[in-house]
C-alpha cells in the first residue's frame, strides 16, 4: 500500500459552517439507532438516509415505521442530525420525474410527509445519496438543452425543501449539501456530466453550503485523488464525508491466502490454522463462532496490505481539505455468516462487532480494535 504526502489545499471555512467534527452513520437504516451504544461514544452527530421510494411505494408506512421514529427520538434527545433521502431510481429502472409532473408531485409530497416528522431536528439536509450510482445512466448525461436531468431534479428538490421550511417559520432551516457522491477517484465518475455538474451546482448556488462525498477506498491514493477532483470544481466550500471505509481494500484481498507473507505465516502457525486458509474463509470461521475475539486484530495486522490506524490517515486528509464533518458506522450491517470472495465487507468497518462476536463477559458488545480506540481519540481531538 502506497502512501501519499498530501498537498495542503488552502480553504476558507465560512462563519456558517460547523467546526471539524465526527459523528455516527446509520445509513439507510435509522431503525438501528442504538442510544445505549451511541452514549458510549459521546458523539453529537448522527447521520441517516432512508430510502424514500419505499415510502412512496407503500413498502414502509410512516405511521408505523420505527426508522423515522428513531430519528425524531434522537432529535428530541438533543443529537444533531444529518438527514437525507436515497432516491433508488436506477434500482427501479426509473427516469427522473419531469419537472411539475404528477410523479414529481407525489415524490415531493412524500418529502413533506417525512419532513413533517423530522424537520425540526435536522441540522444538515443532504439533497441525495450516491446519485451517480442510483440514477439511470441517461439521466447523468446532458439532454438536448445541455442540462443534466439529475441536476434539474436536485435543484427542484432544493427549492422544495427551502419552501417547506419557509412554510414552517418556527423551524430553523438546515444547511443544504449536494451529493453524496461516491468513487470520485474513478475517471469514469469524473467524466460523467451528472457528477461534474452536480459539484458545480454546489459551488455556484448560495443556498448550498457544500458537498457530501463518500470515500470507500482500495488505496489511500484514492482519498487524495477524490479531494483533488472536487477541489478543481469547488475550491472553497466545505465538504462532509458521511461514509468512509476500506471496503474496496478488504474486498480486494478476501481471496488472499493469509500465510502468503511471513507475518501471515507466523499467525497461521501460532493458532494451528490450515496452511492455505484464505481471508474470506477465516472470516466465515469468525462469523460462525469458531474464532475467538483475540485473533481479530492480530490477523489483520499480519497482512502486508492492511493499513494500521487508517482512521488517522483519513483524518489527516480531512483536515487538509476542509472536511467539517465525517460520520462512521456504529454497528455491523451487511453481515453474512458464510463469507465468500464476493461478499461485501461492510461488516468489518464498525466500532462494535455485535454480530461477529456477540456479547463479552460483561454483557456488552465487543469493540472493533481496528478502529474503536482511534475513533474515540479522534473524537476527543475534535472537541478540543
Amino acid at each position: 500500500m502506497k502512501y501519499l504526502t498530501c498537498i495542503l489545499i488552502s480553504v476558507c471555512c465560512t462563519a456558517t459552517t460547523f467546526a471539524q467534527q465526527l459523528g455516527l452513520n446509520f445509513n439507510h437504516n435509522p431503525e438501528n439507532i442504538n442510544f445505549k451504544y451511541i452514549a458510549k461514544t459521546q458523539v453529537q452527530w448522527l447521520r441517516t438516509t432512508p430510502r424514500i421510494l419505499d415510502y412512496v411505494d407503500g413498502k414502509l408506512n410512516l405511521e408505523t415505521d420505527t426508522a423515522i421514529q428513531k430519528v425524531t427520538e434522537a432529535g428530541k434527545k438533543g443529537y444533531k442530525i444529518v438527514f437525507g433521502l436515497r432516491w433508488d431510481f436506477a434500482q427501479r429502472k426509473l427516469a427522473m420525474p419531469e419537472p411539475g409532473s404528477e410523479r414529481e408531485k407525489t415524490y415531493f409530497a412524500a418529502v413533506d410527509n417525512i419532513l413533517n416528522r423530522v424537520g425540526p431536528y435536522v441540522n444538515i439536509f443532504t439533497l441525495g445519496n450516491e446519485p451517480n450510482l442510483e440514477t439511470i445512466e441517461s439521466d447523468l448525461q446532458y439532454n438536448q438543452e445541455h442540462q443534466v436531468p439529475l441536476v434539474i431534479f436536485t435543484r427542484r428538490l432544493m427549492h422544495h425543501v427551502i419552501s417547506f421550511y419557509k412554510n414552517h417559520p418556527g423551524w430553523k432551516q438546515p444547511q443544504l449539501y449536494a451529493g453524496s457522491l461516491p468513487a470520485l477517484f474513478e475517471k469514469k465518475q469524473q467524466q460523467k456530466p451528472g457528477v461534474s455538474e452536480l459539484i458545480k451546482f454546489a459551488q455556484n448556488n448560495k443556498e448550498i453550503t457544500g458537498l457530501a462525498i463518500h470515500l470507500h477506498i482500495a488505496d489511500t491514493l484514492q482519498i487524495a485523488e477524490a479531494f483533488r477532483y472536487v477541489r478543481t470544481l469547488m475550491p472553497d466550500k466545505p465538504i462532509i464525508v458521511p461514509e468512509f471505509s476500506l471496503f474496496r481494500l478488504y474486498n480486494k484481498h478476501f481471496n488472499d491466502v493469509i500465510a502468503a507473507s511471513a507475518k501471515g505465516q507466523a499467525f497461521i502457525k501460532k493458532y494451528n490454522l490450515p496452511q492455505n486458509l484464505k481471508v474470506y474463509e477465516w472470516l466465515s470461521l469468525v462469523n460462525t463462532g469458531k474464532i475467538p475475539y483475540q485473533q481479530w486484530e492480530e490477523m489483520f495486522l499480519s497482512q502486508s496490505w492492511y493499513i494500521p490506524h487508517y482512521l488517522n490517515t483519513y483524518y489527516r486528509y480531512f483536515k487538509q481539505n476542509n472536511v467539517v464533518l465525517a460520520t462512521y458506522p456504529l454497528l455491523q450491517q451487511g453481515y453474512v455468516k458464510r463469507v465468500t470472495p464476493a461478499s461485501d465487507s461492510w461488516f468489518l468497518n464498525p466500532l462494535f462487532l455485535q454480530k461477529s462476536f456477540g456479547l463479552n463477559s460483561n454483557g456488552e458488545f465487543y469493540t472493533n480494535p481496528l478502529v474503536y480506540t482511534d475513533y474515540i481519540n479522534l473524537l476527543q481531538k475534535t472537541k478540543q
